[in-house]
């Protein structure tokens, strides 16, 4: 009876619902850019399995095969738990660089019109931004597009997500760690911008 099939369309159909599960529940986000090559495996193990069934049959399950599927579920539940428990791995916990309140100063960046166009040259403007945390790091982004498009701004390394946000719309965050923040548009890739978070004295007012 050959039962490979059948156990490798099980295997990517464990392997595809975990890797869509664990970043959709906002479990880790160190695994979010898995969840589109974990659609595919789970996409290929349900066309898999059908046929490993036609042409093997259920799998017999003799004392060793038994043993051996045993130690595997114990091996992969313990790596599961134990990677939790010490935040490592696909459960490595990722440092919150925003502020809950806005800052004395803000910058704005601006989506111009048109950005949603695939030939344009200029989408997020100014395209990179460099700001002082805890003095200006509240930043703006507004959408003005002249038509009912919608845009994001995600971050490349999944600290942040605004969200779809329509013209007229504006979306806040405020940084507060100092670091090297690149961001896109999800369903406009091409739009691109940074975001550069320094650390340091705050300037002094000079009002009297």
């Amino acid at each position: 009876m050959d039962e490979t099939i059948l156990a490798v369309a099980i295997l990517f159909i464990i392997m595809g619902v975990a890797g869509i599960f664990i970043p959709s529940m906002g479990i880790s986000e160190t695994m979010r850019p898995l969840a589109e090559f974990s659609g595919f495996l789970l996409a290929l193990g349900i066309v898999m399995l059908p046929i490993g069934l036609f042409r093997g049959g259920l799998p017999v399950l003799t004392g060793g095969k038994v043993y051996a599927l045993s130690f595997l579920g114990i091996g992969l539940v313990s790596f599961v738990l134990v990677s939790a428990a010490l935040q490592i791995g696909p459960f490595m916990k990722i440092e919150e660089i925003g502020l809950t309140g806005p800052t004395p100063f803000n910058v704005t960046i601006v989506i111009l019109p048109g950005s949603f166009d695939p030939t344009a040259t200029e989408t997020y403007s100014p395209a990179n931004v460099k700001v002082l945390a805890g003095y200006n790091s509240t930043v703006i982004w507004v959408n003005s597009e002249q038509v009912n498009v919608a845009h994001t701004v995600t971050s490349d390394q999944g600290l942040f997500d605004s969200g779809l946000f329509g013209p007229n719309e504006t979306w806040v965050f405020t940084f507060g760690r100092a670091g090297i923040y690149p961001y896109h548009c999800t369903p406009h890739p091409w739009m691109q911008g940074i975001v550069t978070v320094e650390e340091g004295p705050l300037p002094q007012s000079t009002s009297g």
